[in-house]
């Protein structure tokens, strides 16, 4: 994904699998900066996360686990009259095919687990805790014994605010995760009928934010829109203050699936004279239109 100044003077591009963004001088023509975006600790307060889709519910809670953010969608917004980077962190493994090939996705309940690290590994590793958790196994064992001494997942389960320049301003947390857990219960992490299941893929990348997009109203009002791909919603959060994201509501359509694309057309430029949101979705090839009122 590519998003662009208002000037058109700059590009960044989602550097997916390699977790970065790249900035493009585009009167240059040439890349001029590599951000890369670290890594989210899920062991903190307020990035709580469920990793497992055996244990019977949505749990959300702290665990020794980092997250790789993989941006995929990302958008440009000029707040306030400061340029921002908006990623949805959806998170992507890498398979290559042919010899000798490639595939860097294990299980932790597969994986050695370094028992200074990890003293409670046996419990770690059952598939009601983070036994289920997909991680990379190209990271985690900085000594090369063999055993993992830290432990990395797909995707952050969230969006990220960011300067121009790759650095954090705000990232959601567990907050996509919580919201649809408390209003959508039904949905949280994959649960859709007829082709998934509640908390179907809370073992793989949660509920997969896919999709960003911005409304600018009247500049006075900032709107971002983010597309959950196994959820079949669109979260919806003022972010007027890139600070302080302020949580509005979810929308979804019985019938769409898989959110791909969402792209907001101002009032000035729609033909009902409205705000409109349209949601392209890619499993069951539907697009949806929502109106602001």
């Amino acid at each position: 994904y590519i998003a662009v100044s208002d000037d058109s003077k700059f590009a960044w591009v989602a550097l997916q699998e390699n977790n970065g963004l790249a900035k493009i001088n585009l009167k240059a023509g040439r890349i001029t900066n590599i951000y890369p975006l670290g890594f989210k600790d899920y062991s903190l307060p307020g990035n709580e996360i469920d990793p497992s889709n055996k244990d019977g519910g949505a749990f959300l809670a702290n665990w020794p686990v980092y997250g790789i953010y993989h941006p995929d969608a990302i958008e440009y917004a000029n707040i306030g009259g400061a340029g921002y980077i908006i990623t949805a962190n959806e998170g992507d493994a890498r398979e290559y095919e042919g010899a000798p090939g490639f595939i860097e996705e294990e299980r932790i309940k597969d994986v050695g687990l370094d028992p200074t690290a990890f003293p409670d590994a046996a419990t770690l590793q059952e598939e009601e805790n983070l036994g289920r958790l997909k991680i990379t196994t190209t990271l985690g064992d900085p000594d090369g014994d063999g055993d993992f001494d830290e432990l990395y997942s797909y995707g952050a389960r969230s969006f990220t605010i960011w300067t121009t320049r790759g650095q954090m301003v705000y990232d959601s947390g567990d907050d996509i995760a919580y919201q649809t857990s408390t209003l959508t219960p039904e949905s949280f992490n994959g649960g859709k009928e007829p082709t998934g299941e509640f908390d179907d893929r809370s073992d793989d990348k949660g509920a997969e934010p896919e999709a960003v997009e911005v409304l600018n109203i009247d500049n006075e009002r900032y709107i971002l829109f983010v597309g959950l791909e196994r959820n079949d919603q669109v979260m919806v959060y003022d972010i007027t203050n890139p600070y302080a994201p302020i949580f509005l509501e979810i929308l979804s359509n019985e019938g769409d699936d898989a959110p791909e694309g969402v792209l907001a057309i101002p009032a000035a430029d729609s033909p009902t004279g409205k705000d409109l949101l349209i949601v392209s979705n890619e499993d069951s090839g539907t697009v949806s239109f929502y109106e602001n009122e």
